[in-house]
């Protein structure tokens, strides 16, 4: 019986010492832990660095998972972010950042609009080359002006022709890479039709005479196009 409550005491001993050498093993891993991957998704614009997120995560001891994933996504420009950590106890960062599709400039201000047609601020790292929009941009909403890019954005000619997005009230002019040649537009209604107005115009007339020949075209009326020579 004695020798049965020595076992037991040696093995309650041993446990203990376990415990604690696990204990500390494992803060010695949490102090050791280092960031292994940060994964940028593939695109070729950068509104952030390796070294702006690694800038970040330096900030947490023991690098807390959840506080560097939480602040990561406060970044406007982060779109989405997994942090976790490998089997060796490394950390791996993906990120995924938010595409602009339109550049808007007004009196006070400039911004993005996203691939969502959501508002992105702009960086002072990088500055992405994209469709300006300019005017008075209070009388039109951003799904309003993400629809007129996305007509812009589906047909070649014009992609190649219209470089910026003026907005005033019921007057929108499209700015082309012709010299002194402008497209109004009028309001954004019926805009599948003013556009199929533009390729008639373009097809009919201009494939002739050439960009040379007019200086501005109105297409806020859908059942004319009315030209104005220069």
């Amino acid at each position: 019986m004695k020798l049965f409550v020595e076992i037991l005491k040696l093995l309650a001993v041993s446990s203990l010492l376990f415990f604690l050498l696990s204990f500390t093993v494992k803060n010695e891993n949490e102090d050791d832990r280092k960031i292994n991957l940060i994964q940028l998704d593939s695109s070729n614009e950068r509104f952030l660095s390796e070294n702006d997120i690694t800038s970040i995560t330096d900030h947490y001891n023991h690098f807390n998972i959840s506080e560097i994933e939480k602040n990561l996504r406060q970044i406007p420009q982060i779109k989405d972010v997994k942090v976790y950590v490998q089997h060796s106890g490394d950390i791996n960062i993906e990120v995924i950042e938010r595409v602009p599709i339109l550049r808007l400039f007004d009196n006070t201000q400039t911004y993005y609009l996203d691939s969502e047609c959501v508002p992105m601020p702009t960086s002072n790292s990088y500055s992405s080359r994209k469709l300006l929009v300019s005017g008075d941009l209070n009388f039109y909403s951003n799904t309003e002006i993400c629809n007129l890019y996305s007509i812009i954005n589906s047909n070649d000619l014009y992609q190649s022709l219209v470089t910026q997005i003026d907005l005033q009230k019921n007057n929108v002019t499209l700015i082309t890479r012709i010299k002194n040649f402008e497209i109004n537009i009028g309001d954004l209604n019926m805009l599948e039709t003013k556009f199929e107005n533009l390729l008639s115009f373009y097809d009919r007339i201009i494939k002739f005479k050439g960009w040379n020949y007019y200086n501005k075209v109105n297409l806020k009326y859908v059942d004319q196009i009315i030209c104005s020579k220069k």
